[in-house]
């Protein structure tokens, strides 16, 4: 009886060990990486002005006739707007957390999250991409928000927005 008990018990910790192995990665085992240094983040704590990262053929398409760019430097930021459209990107140190039911985007450094800002206005979107460390292990992200308010997905424009403030960030 004591050897079918042992044999019982040995059996279950076996099935238990394999069940653990053979578990679906959880969100943070699924998560970029944010160890060792980042090129992105090193430019990125370099920035003082988000307004000289604005690609200007993108404010001229979404922000037509666009007053002129708001800039704050603490934390660095860029906003332009016209009425109707809005453009913003911010430059910041915080952590590098996913964002909650926000959409993961891959190739954007360590990559992105977008999230919809408003069930009225779906298409007006929030990007967040995750930039990495500098060299003192701060995490530094980019964050792009377009709110049009004319009903178009703008998801691609701030992905593509991202994609060239990267570029010159690299």
């Amino acid at each position: 009886m004591k050897h079918a008990l042992i044999f019982v018990l040995l059996t279950n910790l076996l099935l238990a060990a394999c069940a653990l192995s053979q578990r679906p990665q959880s969100a943070d085992q699924s998560r970029p990486s944010t160890e060792g240094t980042s090129s992105f983040a090193v430019a990125a704590a370099k920035i003082t002005d988000a307004c000289s990262l604005m690609p200007v053929d993108f404010v001229q398409r979404l922000v037509p006739g666009a007053s002129a760019p708001e800039s704050e430097r603490f934390p660095p930021r860029c906003t332009i707007r016209n009425g109707k459209s809005a453009l913003e990107i911010t430059m910041d140190t915080g952590p590098a957390d996913p964002i909650n039911g926000a959409e993961f985007i891959p190739g954007l450094a360590q990559g992105g999250y977008v999230e919809r800002l408003s069930p009225k206005s779906p298409g007006d979107v929030y990007l967040t991409v995750i930039l990495g460390q500098d060299s003192n292990q701060t995490n530094h992200n980019l964050h792009v928000e377009v709110a049009g308010w004319d009903g178009k997905d703008h998801k691609d424009d701030a992905i593509a927005i991202a994609r060239d403030i990267l570029a010159h960030l690299h």
